[in-house]
């Protein structure tokens, strides 16, 4: 048997939803590097997206190890929320401001994903342990972003 004729994993939806908006994130986080103003900043989001590439990767990996097919095209959503970066860039003279507070909300619902792949008790203790190392990384950058905004 193949693994194209194997059935996927009980996990194997969670963490797809879990790498689509890892994907979302990754690609929101090269498009606020393009808007966002300042080199320091620029290079931070580029970071952010290098790491959320490797988790992309990651996560890729177990999806496939348990004989599906991963999906990394990301959710019209994300489109929608980037496009959304571009217009409030451009319109906005708080453009940092404006940049910081999307990337609060997305890590926010980029949490909510993880946690619901948690919460949701399918995973084997593998990919909970991975998802548990991934919410981590994701609550100190909403603590980064939060703080730099000053909540």
């Amino acid at each position: 048997m193949t693994t194209d004729d194997m059935p996927p994993a009980k996990d194997s939806a969670d963490l797809q939803n879990v790498l689509t908006r890892y994907v979302d994130s990754c690609d929101g986080y090269v498009q606020a590097a393009e808007v966002i103003e300042g080199p320091h900043l620029k290079a931070a989001f580029l970071e952010i997206a290098g790491r959320r590439e490797l988790i992309v990767k990651r996560i890729s990996n177990l999806i496939q190890k348990q004989g599906a097919k991963a999906d990394v095209d990301g959710s019209p959503e994300a489109a929608i929320h980037r496009w959304w970066i571009r217009v409030r860039a451009q319109m906005s003279t708080k453009e940092l401001e404006a940049t910081l507070a999307e990337c609060v909300r997305g890590e926010k619902e980029l949490e909510r994903t993880v946690s619901d792949a948690l919460e949701n008790g399918a995973l084997d203790s593998a990919n909970a342990s991975t998802l548990a190392e991934i919410a981590t990384e994701l609550r100190a950058a909403i603590h980064t972003f939060e703080t730099a905004l000053g909540r």
